[in-house]
């Protein structure tokens, strides 16, 4: 301990002296090591993290596994299928579920939304959370008929009511309905879903209240069910005891009404279990899964990149050193008590680094965050992602793992190299003229190499991101989303009757036409990037039969006018008129891929299919009137799926299309009070929620525009470390050789000359840099092909320019010194010593 006390004193002394070189090498790894654990700690929270709750470990989640698609297993429960499970489980001490929903929190007008949860009543109780303020929903609240009771959140208490106590007993309007307010959830505590902060919870039975069937409907799939295992209770006594319950469960929850084939698919199903320790997600883990892993991979060269600028500046700072370390050598320090000594200053540098990296990655990773947003299936758009961001062991272990290695990254080599020096010409300050010793400076240029080749490689990944998002961007996606306002009228929650639903949102739809500034109106079940969708099976008249039967990805229902507001262009036929109504024969609207799928060397207008209707069974025919040009709906990275539009006057109610899209003269937002009013003047009841197309179609590229950006700022950020590393290294060779090239110049030696034996140098390191970086480039982009569009991992354009642009700024930072060089004075240079 005496002795690590001197060494960090008298490194401290040392970094002090020399407070230039000690500001670059702590900014240079605070910027890697910041990034590295900015990702961690993204990683981390949406990945790792364990829930706030008691014993966390116990928690397994419930899933549906059919044997006919083995791996695959859904987390969707219906209620029935949900209250057998409680009723008839004995492997599991406590069993909870819960189904997210959006509440709106305003009566009419426009919509405030609050994410909330609908909960069982031992879902606080298994968790083992107890309150803030007042009291937990129980058992004793959720029951058929229960009373409207809610819990908040912490957050949702705190930005709303104060955290005053006042809250508890009072009033809370949800989608028009009052519930009563009896406590407030312990901080910290989100819900089960990562990423999804719940901010009311209320009791699965208040769905009734809330106008919803969901209670009895036997295929309506809303819930999600975890458990706590009891204590004793083995993996296979687990296995064996969902193996035995699940034929019970699943027979008394069968959907009635379903075909025989697709009841017995369902009785079939197995009950199992996986861990739920870290909480659930299914959109925010699948989504940014794989790109949370690149950029792990891309901020760890970034790291190597910046321990290598660093190594270098250590190596140059070492030759300054020379004689002290000779000094010290002389008077009996043995070579590893000099290299503790050099590897402490290197830790310490780490450590203020590391230091200053962490307050980096604190306001990183709440960037990276804000960059963030996930679909919600139940609410419409996008929305931000909540996670906890507050220190754990994983965030802290993560950060001293780094801290530790980033020494050993930086530290070793040029410890070796600083105490190997020669004690003679050392200690007597003298340098004797070296030639042709291609060894005499092969650690930096191996150092240098490395950064040319890790920077290729960041300089590629980063190139084929940005293309493939700049593909996806100036996508043309069959329609035009400038310039378009998108509202979605909540009639179910203002209680227009079904029979009413249509002629309301004729009237809506006239005065919306009518309002200045709006050029077309027209409405839809389902608009474009939306996720949800229906599906149907078309049959044709050489269809065999249902299993025969093509399969159709997207149907939507849509008003006369809905082509010609989003500028979709009919390739043949008409759109849909005042003729096509309920009582009228059905018609149907397809796009190019859809006639070439069912239509195959036909033309498909005139032409007759079916879709399935009840049991399975073929419905009505329906005429093929028009076709449209092939358009992007749900995504613009997917593959064009066919798709069939029916007009929304022959839809079922249940499919009616109640979103409205107004093309405008002017800026789509500016109307949203005009919209308000109109609305009003029809059913002052109705809320109302807006959306830009345009917004709504950037959203969908929110993790392709987040990978662009990162990438290629740390590719930036890689190519300038790379150009000052080769930089540095460059002048202090030139300095180094000042002598050689006096007297090269006194003995008639061309300034050219001397400039080329530098910048072969800088050409041979930034070649072998190239090669290195261009066979690791085609090893590893791969591993990107799930994340490109339009593009290969092999992309031949982008590893060009990649190579074209680091060469030609590396050859600018070499040129620069070497131009220097060949204006040494040679009288100068001789009495250099």
């Amino acid at each position: 301990m005496q002795t690590l006390w001197q060494d960090l004193r008298y490194g401290l002394r040392m970094l002090r002296r020399s407070p230039g070189f000690t500001v670059v090498a702590v900014l240079t790894l605070a910027l890697g090591i910041g990034a590295n654990t900015a990702a961690f700690s993204l990683i981390d929270a949406v990945m790792l993290r364990r829930l706030p709750v008691e014993r966390p470990d116990e928690l397994l989640q419930l899933k549906r596994q059919n044997p006919r698609y083995v791996g695959l297993a859904s987390p969707d429960f219906s209620n029935p299928l949900w209250e057998q499970v409680r009723d008839q489980q004995n492997v599991f001490s406590g069993v909870f579920a819960w189904g997210n929903d959006e509440f709106d929190l305003d009566r009419g007008g426009t919509v405030h939304p609050a994410e909330g949860s609908f909960v069982s009543g031992d879902f606080f109780t298994t968790l083992g959370l107890r309150p803030a303020a007042g009291r937990l929903i129980t058992g004793s609240d959720d029951y058929r008929g229960c009373p409207a009771v809610a819990l908040l959140s912490y957050g949702f208490w705190q930005g709303h009511y104060g955290g005053a106590g006042v809250a508890i007993g009072n009033i809370l309007s949800l989608n028009d309905h009052p519930f009563k307010v009896i406590g407030v959830a312990p901080p910290g505590f989100y819900g089960m879903d990562v990423g999804r902060e719940s901010q009311v919870f209320v009791p699965i039975c208040t769905s009734a209240i809330l106008g919803a069937q969901s209670l009895e409907a036997r295929s309506l799939w809303w819930l999600n069910v975890a458990g706590r295992i009891k204590p004793g209770i083995s993996p296979a006594q687990l296995i064996a005891g969902l193996r035995v319950l699940s034929p019970r469960v699943f027979t008394a929850a069968l959907p009635q009404y379903w075909p025989a084939d697709q009841q017995r698919s369902f009785v079939e199903e197995k009950l199992v279990a996986t861990s739920a320790a870290t909480g659930t997600s299914f959109a925010l883990r699948q989504q940014f899964d794989q790109p949370l892993q690149v950029l792990m991979a891309i901020v760890g060269l970034v790291l190597l990149i910046a321990c290598a600028n660093v190594a270098g500046l250590m190596l140059t700072r070492g030759v300054a050193r020379e004689k002290e370390i000779a000094v010290r050598r002389a008077l009996g320090a043995s070579r590893w008590r000099l290299m503790k000594q050099l590897l402490t200053e290197c830790m310490l540098i780490s450590l203020m680094g590391t230091i200053v990296g962490f307050l980096f990655a604190r306001w990183g990773t709440v960037l990276l965050i804000r960059s963030i947003s996930i679909h919600n299936f139940y609410a419409l758009g996008n929305i931000p992602v909540l996670l906890d961001l507050s220190l754990d062991g994983c965030v802290l272990g993560f950060t001293a793992a780094v801290a530790i290695l980033t020494p050993a990254l930086f530290g070793i080599l040029p410890s070796l190299r600083s105490t190997g020096v020669s004690l003679t010409s050392a200690m007597t300050g003298s340098r004797t003229v070296e030639f042709d010793r291609p060894a005499r400076f092969r650690s930096r240029k191996l150092i240098v190499a490395s950064q040319v080749a890790f920077s290729l490689v960041l300089l590629v990944a980063a190139g084929l991101l940005l293309r493939s998002f700049a593909k996806l961007a100036t996508l043309d996606p069959g329609f035009d989303p400038k310039n378009v306002l998108i509202v979605y009228p909540n009639l179910w929650q203002a209680k227009v009757p079904r029979d009413r639903r249509p002629t309301t949102l004729d009237q809506i739809q006239n005065r919306l036409r009518a309002l200045p500034g709006v050029l077309s109106a027209s409405r839809s079940s389902v608009t474009p990037a939306e996720v949800s969708y229906g599906a149907h099976n078309v049959y044709t008249e050489w269809s065999k039969g249902f299993t025969d039967a093509e399969s159709l990805s997207m149907s939507v229902n849509v008003s006369p006018e809905y082509f010609g507001t989003l500028r979709m262009q009919f390739v043949a036929g008409r759109d849909f008129n005042g003729g096509d109504t309920a009582t009228s024969p059905m018609v149907a609207i397809i796009d190019q891929t859809a006639a070439r799928r069912f239509f195959p060397d036909l033309d498909p207008v005139g032409r007759t299919f079916w879709i399935d209707g009840i049991a399975g069974q073929p419905g009505p025919p329906i005429e093929v009137v028009g076709i449209v040009r092939d358009a992007k709906y749900q995504s613009l990275r997917e593959q064009i799926h066919p798709t069939v539009f029916f007009p929304a006057t022959q839809a079922p109610d249940l499919l009616v299309a109640d979103a409205f899209e107004l093309r405008t003269a002017i800026r789509p937002t500016a109307l949203i009070s005009s919209v308000q009013a109109a609305v009003a003047s029809v059913n002052s009841g109705i809320s109302l929620e807006f959306h830009t197309l345009a917004q709504q179609v950037s959203d969908s590229m929110v993790q392709e525009r987040l990978l662009a950006l990162l990438s290629g700022f740390f590719g930036s950020l890689a190519l300038l470390l790379a150009v000052i590393g080769l930089y540095g290294t460059v002048t202090y060779i030139v300095a180094q050789r000042q002598r050689e090239f006096g007297i090269r110049l006194a003995l008639g030696a061309e300034p050219g000359s001397i400039l080329r034996l530098v910048m072969l140098d800088v050409i041979s390191v930034v070649a072998g840099g190239l090669l290195a970086g261009i066979a690791i480039s085609v090893a590893v982009t791969r591993l990107l092909q799930e994340l490109l569009f339009g593009i290969g991992p092999r992309d031949t354009v982008t590893l060009v320019v990649a190579v074209a642009a680091l060469s030609v700024v590396a050859l600018v930072a070499g040129y620069l010194p070497g131009r220097r060089a060949t204006k040494i004075e040679p009288m100068e240079a001789l009495r250099y010593e």
